[in-house]
């Protein structure tokens, strides 16, 4: 099996199979059993190194084949999954969150109802040591995280 595996290494080769037919060409001494500066027992062939094959190659090509197929593959997923209803209050407050006012004044994030005369919105948020803009009341946030500044109705 080593013999088959040097023979396919050389004749693979097209450098190394020229070399080797050149010396099929010429008459030749005996072969030599010990290993020559090569390394080789045939004379003929000089060790494989990283440097005789070249630069590492990538495949490009199966690259952005493979990344055209995935950009397809998430348009058409996006095209039918639904989106879900909207997510539920996290109740931290922002500006433009909907709230109630609890019995002890804190503000609470509830789910806005898109009625104008009912939704309470926060139009900023203060620390506790600021004042809020005018036609706005102030309320503390249930986290203690500052004053909301709540608008009027």
């Amino acid at each position: 099996m080593p013999a088959i595996n040097e023979a396919y290494r050389v004749l693979g080769d097209p450098g190394r199979r020229a070399v080797y037919d050149a010396g099929l060409r010429t008459p030749r001494a005996a072969p030599v059993s010990e290993p020559d500066s090569w390394g080789g027992s045939n004379g003929l062939t000089p060790p494989m190194h990283p440097s005789h094959l070249g630069p590492a190659r990538i495949p490009w090509r199966s690259l952005l084949f493979v990344g055209v197929i995935g950009v397809i593959g998430v348009v058409v997923l996006a095209q039918f999954t639904d989106p879900g209803d909207p997510p539920g209050p996290d109740g931290i407050l922002g500006v433009g969150s909907c709230v109630t006012i609890e019995s002890n004044r804190f503000a609470r994030e509830v789910l806005c109802t898109g009625d104008a005369t009912v939704d309470l919105v926060v139009e900023a948020l203060v620390p506790f040591d600021a004042t809020c803009p005018t036609r706005t009341e102030p309320h503390q946030d249930r986290q203690g995280m500052g004053i909301a500044c709540v608008a009027v109705p």
